[in-house]
């Protein structure tokens, strides 16, 4: 008997840890109070009704769009340009763009270019082969518009598109030097969206120990923190499983009600799926379970069928097993959004059989198995 139900005990130990990378999962999937005075996890009324209004205006906001026969208005990155074709086509402008090009080469060809004298030429013409795609050539001229910048006037520009052209033409060693030039950095202001940059291109490679400074750097600047840039904080914070970090950080974006703060719609979609996530691996489940079963029955696509997963994982570790069984079975037959659900449909068969030995067993004693 104690083998039998020590067995039982591991075997929901394992199902919890399942769940728990289930939710993980998920969590990872963008003038306020800064963090810093958080008494606890949970959300107070002002950030639960900004939860709300964040949400009816994100469903508002995708409802309207597709109406109107739009695409999502995403932003490509690394230059932040959209994600779909302008209205108006410009024929001539690489044309033009070309034809300017050869004027400059062919005053100055080679090395000659170092003749110039005027960082605001030396940008304009490093952006001309950035919007050609010609990278490598870009770095050069952005370089050089760097060396001719002595008062700093175009700092922050070429700061942001020296770096998205690096991204672009995949050149390493740029961005590393880029990367720790910032970071050792004394004087962020006015370089935000440089920062975001920074923040995506670690989290694109996996770069825990640069991640890490980085995060350390912009909690000694929190001043410095933009809607975006606050997003893109939150998001590596919980990517580095700092879960109450990563709540406080999210706080502030949904104090504010409906407003979008900047942020895309599949940023907003990742904040509100995101915040009962952290709540859950912050051991307030309950909180997380009525913010879960607002989520099931609202119309933002994925968000929806998360939350009826998460409800039903819920359930399951309070042995509602019917119960779970009905809401993984529910995930199981939707249109697919995430790899979870083939973990739903197989936990759909799990619960129902618990439920049914549950149920069944229970004049053999049992039932003592799969009670938590």
């Amino acid at each position: 008997m104690f083998r039998t139900q020590e067995k039982m005990t591991m075997k929901f130990s394992r199902i919890q840890i399942v769940l728990l990378g289930a939710t993980l999962m998920g969590c990872l999937f963008h003038v306020a109070t800064l963090p810093g005075a958080q008494a606890n996890a949970v959300l107070t009324q002002v950030e639960s009704d900004g939860y709300l209004q964040w949400l009816h205006s994100l469903e508002r906001t995708i409802t309207g769009r597709e109406t109107a026969g739009k695409s999502e208005t995403g932003l490509l990155f690394p230059f932040d340009l959209p994600g779909w074709g302008v209205d108006e086509a410009i024929p001539y402008r690489h044309l033009a763009i070309s034809k300017a090009l050869g004027m400059v080469e062919a005053e100055f060809p080679d090395d000659s270019r170092r003749e110039i004298d005027s960082s605001f030429v030396a940008l304009s013409t490093a952006r001309n082969y950035m919007n050609l795609s010609e990278y490598d050539t870009a770095l050069v001229w952005f370089e050089l518009a760097a060396d001719l910048d002595k008062e700093g006037h175009f700092r922050r520009d070429i700061g942001k598109d020296r770096l998205g052209a690096a991204v672009a033409a995949g050149d390493s060693l740029a961005l590393v030097q880029l990367t720790t030039n910032i970071l050792g950095s004394s004087d962020l202001s006015g370089r935000a969206a440089e920062l975001t940059l920074v923040y995506r291109w670690l989290l694109v490679q996996r770069d825990f120990s640069a991640l890490d400074l980085m995060i350390k750097k912009m909690e000694g600047n929190q001043e410095l923190l933009t809607d975006r840039l606050l997003f893109w904080h939150a998001y590596s914070l919980a990517w580095r499983k700092e879960y109450q970090g990563s709540l406080d950080y999210l706080r502030p974006l949904i104090q504010s009600g409906g407003l979008s703060r900047d942020l895309t719609e599949s940023q907003r979609t990742w904040v509100l799926g995101a915040i009962p996530d952290l709540l859950f691996l912050l051991n307030h489940g309950k909180e997380a379970q009525e913010i879960y079963q607002i989520l099931a029955g609202c119309s933002i696509p994925f968000l929806d069928t998360w939350g009826v997963y998460q409800v039903a994982n819920l359930d399951f570790l309070s042995a509602r097993y019917q119960r779970a069984s009905q809401g993984f079975a529910s995930v199981c037959e939707r249109k697919r959004t995430g790899s979870f659900q083939d973990q739903a449909c197989v936990m759909a068969q799990l619960a129902l059989e618990i439920s049914r030995i549950q149920e069944r067993g229970e004049p053999y004693g049992a039932k003592a198995f799969y009670t938590p």
